[in-house]
């Protein structure tokens, strides 16, 4: 049964054009060693081939090539990004030991965040509304002198929805100038001096995960000091990820080794997959006005067949890219809905891949204020690049049953 793949969130399948870029470069390593440190010709060869694809991320992303990390993943570049900017700033400045992130971050930044409380910092979580968008007025209660680290995603992988991070960047640049202005009017009242190295401010990261494709990324204009990206998540190879980040920015890493990637994430670069990303990654930035013209017709096209479904509704009406859609289920639940739909060939998700196989509420969901009985009843629908309209016909047609096969499910479990 040829499958209708609706999961693109998770990992988008390999695009023609990276595959075809990873066999070229394949084939013209053959034979020959493809450690880019190494200082012989066959070394020279695959470290002039990394660095064109380095070069090649940087166009598309609107980076410069000095700015690109090549990472593990995503999760290695969001852990990367957030344990190394804290933990500089904290060294810079002992009173920064605050970490700030949104309700709703994936595992990958809330995670990290959590597991650094205990190395002495504090997490600050700023909360969404009903909608899933971040509320900034929260930011008024922050104290910028002891921030060490922001993180807030782009978009949200389970919602899709926008989060105002360009607005989070520049209320929080003008709370810390006031701030500095408040301490140190403080401080000439009573005579204090502020010692120059205890004002080295702090750094803000997005998880652009979800956005990649999706959204245009140009790091140039951007707010932020760092971005992390996932390859797999626009059609390039997995176990590949990217970490845009100023070379101003201070991070301090915990992957030391052989100095690969500006001393940041060291390790033997994966030349042949750092190729195939940045085929994928030009062609979902060439590709990006076809692909929001595209994805918004699917979206309509899905909306209007699954909104006439009794007890399915949108969880969020709030600003979103078009190919990222979640839906709350009425006396459902996910477990038992992806289930049908698998046997009808259709691949769907109730959220985060990263817990596939885990019974429990979308914390998406939650954080939006659903209760946690409604929150179970998550399905999310994601598109890519190859998603095809006969795609969507055919969940639409799969989904009325699979809903009441979850709902007599669910109801038996209850009982």
């Amino acid at each position: 049964m040829e499958l209708a793949y609706l999961d693109n969130a998770a990992s988008e399948p390999l695009r023609p054009a990276a595959l075809a870029a990873m066999n070229e470069a394949a084939a013209s390593l053959a034979g020959i060693g493809a450690n880019p440190s190494s200082a012989h010709a066959a070394g020279r060869k695959a470290a002039a081939m990394l660095e064109t694809a380095r070069a090649r991320v940087a166009k598309a992303l609107g980076a410069e090539p000095a700015e690109v990390i090549f990472t593990g993943g995503g999760t290695d570049s969001c852990a990367l990004a957030l344990r190394g900017l804290a933990g500089a700033a904290h060294s810079q400045d002992p009173r920064r030991t605050q970490i700030v992130v949104s309700q709703v971050e994936h595992d990958a930044v809330g995670l990290n965040a959590a597991d650094l409380q205990g190395a002495g910092f504090q997490v600050q979580v700023l909360p969404v509304d009903s909608g899933g968008v971040l509320e900034l007025e929260a930011i008024s209660a922050l104290d910028t002198s002891q921030i060490a680290a922001v993180s807030v995603m782009s978009v949200c992988n389970e919602n899709g929805v926008v989060q105002p991070v360009a607005e989070l960047c520049r209320l929080l640049r003008e709370k810390e100038v006031a701030d500095k202005r408040e301490t140190k009017s403080h401080n000439d009242a009573f005579g204090k001096g502020i010692g120059s190295g205890l004002d080295s401010g702090f750094a803000i990261h997005t998880d652009a995960i979800a956005a990649a494709g999706r959204q245009e990324i140009d790091f140039t204009s951007s707010p932020v000091d760092a971005i992390s990206l996932a390859c797999h998540k626009v059609g390039g190879p997995a176990a590949l990820g990217v970490l845009l980040a100023r070379r101003e920015t201070k991070i301090a890493s915990d992957r030391r080794g052989g100095g690969q990637e500006r001393a940041l994430r060291a390790g033997t670069q994966d030349v042949i997959a750092a190729v195939g990303a940045a085929a994928a990654f030009a062609a979902a930035q060439q590709e990006l006005a076809e692909t929001t013209r595209r994805h918004q017709n699917l979206r309509e096209k899905l909306l209007q067949g699954a909104l006439k479904i009794p007890g399915i509704k949108l969880a969020s009406h709030a600003p979103a890219v078009p190919g990222i859609i979640q839906f709350a289920l009425e006396g459902a639940e996910a477990e038992g809905l992806l289930f049908a739909l698998d046997q009808a060939g259709i691949c769907a998700s109730a959220g985060s891949a990263c817990h596939t196989g885990v019974a429990r509420p979308s914390p998406v969901l939650l954080a939006q204020g659903y209760s946690e009985q409604d929150a179970l009843g998550s399905l999310r629908i994601s598109f890519g690049w190859s998603t095809r309209q006969e795609d969507v016909d055919r969940l639409l047609a799969a989904l009325p049953g699979a809903l009441s096969a979850s709902r007599k499910l669910a109801e038996r479990e209850r009982k």
